[in-house]
């Protein structure tokens, strides 16, 4: 994979997603399973990405969970590429609007994580000695699968709120 090749990694990230979404939901039809998904983990997601705990924003009826999904995983899965109303950025920042949703490159590692750390990944594994750094604190991956608590423990402490993933 490029460097900054943003649809490439959505492109292997959203089965991944899925699989994960349907062992959570397993009746469940792909929609609503990885939009419940995103919606599950949109804190944990949104604090990788951006250093701040973002859900419930809605612009024009749409959240940033529905644009993930519908601008992000279907426009990919049906038309073989993001929509343009969709796109990542390095520079940390967030533009939404009606016909543009901005958001930063760390809303992709966000979503790895939320996969890594979801319970019903806890025999997976792989043999990337690969670290994710959240508030300055390093956490090797391997030791993440299926394991939440240790991130969302660091988060609520940088927070200072215990109920911050209830």
């Amino acid at each position: 994979m490029q460097t900054d090749d943003f649809e490439g990694a959505l492109v292997n990230l959203f089965p991944a997603i899925d699989q994960t979404a349907k062992r959570r939901r397993p009746k469940d039809g792909v929609g609503k399973r990885i939009k419940a998904f995103l919606e599950d983990e949109e804190k944990l997601i949104s604090t990788i990405a951006t250093g701040n705990c973002l859900s419930n924003i809605i612009c024009d009826g749409i959240s940033i969970t529905d644009a993930l999904y519908k601008f992000g995983r279907t426009s990919i899965a049906h038309e073989g590429e993001l929509d343009p109303r969709l796109e990542f950025n390095l520079n940390g920042s967030i533009q939404i609007g009606s016909d543009k949703w901005n958001l930063p490159i760390g809303y992709i590692t966000g979503m790895c994580a939320a996969v890594i750390v979801a319970e019903e990944n806890v025999a997976e594994s792989f043999d990337d000695q690969l670290v994710i750094s959240v508030f300055g604190k390093q956490f090797p991956v391997e030791s993440l699968w299926g394991n939440s608590q240790q991130i969302k423990t660091h988060i609520c402490n940088e927070f200072r709120n215990s109920e911050l993933f209830d």
